[in-house]
């Protein structure tokens, strides 16, 4: 064999072998997704701003190279969201589970963007139940039967976890299914 074809051989068999993964991350605004992202990221709460456009950043959880995509909530930046679809491996959909007002506008748009979107049909879909630290908020269980996921995501792979994006309760566990979740898709 060639050197040429030998180091051919080796490069597309280390590029198969890594491990990354574009994940893209929604929600209402104030839900609490930069400051999730900013926590699996350093480790620690640090306070945000409310995300303009998009927040892209590198983060290495578990053996993977993860690009995450924040993207702003706003309605009037929600167009943005259809540019990240193509090529994403897992989409994070954060939902501020204090706010009960507003839980029939995440139930909505995350039917839209998520359930009825061909781009993210086969890929994994991790639901955040955020600000598990207020004591107003809703837990999993009772989120999933509010919005109707039991119906809804019947044939899609997904889950729901209890987090607070302060303190970092549920983050690893919820971030430990969506890495499995890859493993299984990449094996």
């Amino acid at each position: 064999m060639s050197s040429k074809l030998s180091f051919s051989y080796w490069l597309r068999k280390k590029l198969k072998s890594e491990k990354k993964a574009k994940i893209i991350v929604l929600g209402l605004d104030s839900a609490g997704k930069t400051t999730l992202m900013k926590y699996v990221n350093t480790g620690v709460f640090k306070d945000t701003v409310p995300t303009i456009g998009q927040n892209i950043d590198t983060v290495n959880f578990a053996d993977w190279n993860i690009t995450i995509v924040d993207v702003a909530g706003q309605k009037q930046f929600r167009f943005l969201w259809e540019v990240h679809y193509p090529g994403s491996s897992a989409v994070i959909f954060v939902i501020d589970s204090a706010d009960i007002e507003r839980l029939p506008e995440a139930r909505d748009i995350l039917k839209i963007h998520v359930f009825n979107n061909p781009y993210l049909e086969k890929i994994p879909c991790l639901i955040i139940a955020n600000k598990q630290d207020l004591p107003e908020s809703i837990q999993a269980p009772m989120l999933i039967q509010l919005l109707g996921l039991h119906l809804e995501m019947k044939d899609r792979t997904f889950a729901v976890f209890d987090c607070s994006a302060i303190n970092g309760t549920g983050v690893n566990e919820a971030f430990t299914w969506l890495v499995n979740q890859l493993e299984m898709k990449k094996g």
